[in-house]
């Protein structure tokens, strides 16, 4: 059975509940278990706080990706703490599904072999959708030809979102986001209703 996870937004500072919900996690002994937003291309947000994200500015709300039943944990915490006025739990919503975009576009042979790979045998619980490719051409009137050329040997080119629970979603974000030629959209979140 997979895992649920909730987005929660807290009314508040950044540095503060990120400081609380870290020193709270680190006295449970429990690992992992908080995802900040504001460290993610998560697109929960609007255009302007996503650019007063990508400036570097904290805003007035907090927004965590948390496993079921952790919220409650920190929201007593909260309460226990006397820190009702700095820290408020303001909304709770399950997140059924998470997805980003992906395209990328390689002209060598070991460059496309790794990006097949990589996106051919998906985590756990990853899937892509809207698929297209990978499609592979070999011409070999292009050997020889610089690298900036319109013309190359080999090329691959493929694109498509890759879905699936959030937690994982985020973890292979991470692992893919800095891959030579490769475009990744912003994390999008899927809601229950």
């Amino acid at each position: 059975m997979m895992r649920k996870y909730y987005e929660v937004v807290v009314k508040g500072s950044f540095d503060l509940m990120k400081g609380f919900v870290l020193g709270f996690c680190e006295g449970k002994g429990i690992k992992g278990e908080a995802i900040f937003s504001e460290e993610h291309y998560l697109e929960n947000e609007s255009k302007f706080g996503q650019l007063m994200r990508l400036i570097g500015a904290k805003g007035g709300k907090v927004t965590l990706i948390v496993g079921s039943g952790f919220h409650d944990m920190i929201n007593r915490a909260i309460e226990n703490r006397g820190l009702k006025d700095e820290l408020k739990v303001v909304s709770v919503k399950e997140v059924c599904d998470a997805y980003f975009s992906f395209e990328y576009k390689a002209y060598s042979r070991e460059l496309g072999e790794k990006l097949k790979k990589l996106f051919g045998s998906l985590p756990e619980g990853l899937r892509i959708e809207k698929g297209k490719g990978p499609d592979e051409k070999v011409m070999p009137e292009g050997r020889g030809i610089e690298a900036y050329a319109p013309l190359h040997e080999y090329e691959i080119k493929a694109k498509g979102e890759i879905h699936g629970p959030v937690k994982n979603v985020i973890d292979f974000y991470g692992a893919v986001e800095h891959e030579e030629m490769v475009e990744l959209g912003n994390i999008k979140l899927i809601y229950a209703e």
